[in-house]
């Protein structure tokens, strides 16, 4: 159990790191596509390429994937494990306060009637860098709405 735990906060980095850059394309205009494929060449590793895509495509089906709340649970779990064996694990503290957020918009999106899954998948976990960089969280096409803020 430690070792898929272990394995799981790699593929969580992983995510982390892509949606941080997937965001920045988004945001300077290089687009998410050609950060997309960049990922493509230089982590050519199925799991990461899957990932990447559901992320450069807004496609966070969870029912088609691994759901966000059992990555909040294994991320919760990899902290719990972390602690107590005096560990550092940033990268994991951030996905995992980002897939919260991503929780939160989805819950908000369905509650409001306009969401299109029952399940949202953990690589939603990009709404936390898109909602910091002023992007709409889930849906890459749209601009958040700051006008409240």
């Amino acid at each position: 159990p430690t070792m898929k735990l272990i394995g799981n906060s790699l593929i969580l980095g992983f995510m982390e790191a892509m949606s941080e850059s997937i965001t920045l394309g988004e945001k300077t205009g290089v687009g998410a596509s050609a950060v997309h494929n960049l990922i493509s060449d230089l982590f050519p590793a199925p799991i990461l390429l899957n990932y990447a895509n559901k992320m450069t495509n807004d496609t966070f089906d969870g029912s088609k994937g691994f759901s966000i709340d059992g990555g909040l649970k294994d991320a919760s779990h990899v902290r719990n494990l972390a602690m107590e064996a005096n560990a550092h694990m940033p990268t994991v503290d951030t996905a995992h306060r980002n897939m919260l957020t991503a929780r939160a918009i989805h819950a908000n999106t369905k509650a409001a009637g306009v969401e299109s899954y029952d399940l949202l998948d953990w690589s939603a976990l990009i709404a936390g860098p898109r909602v910091a960089a002023g992007l709409d969280g889930l849906n890459s096409g749209k601009v958040s709405d700051t006008s409240g803020l």
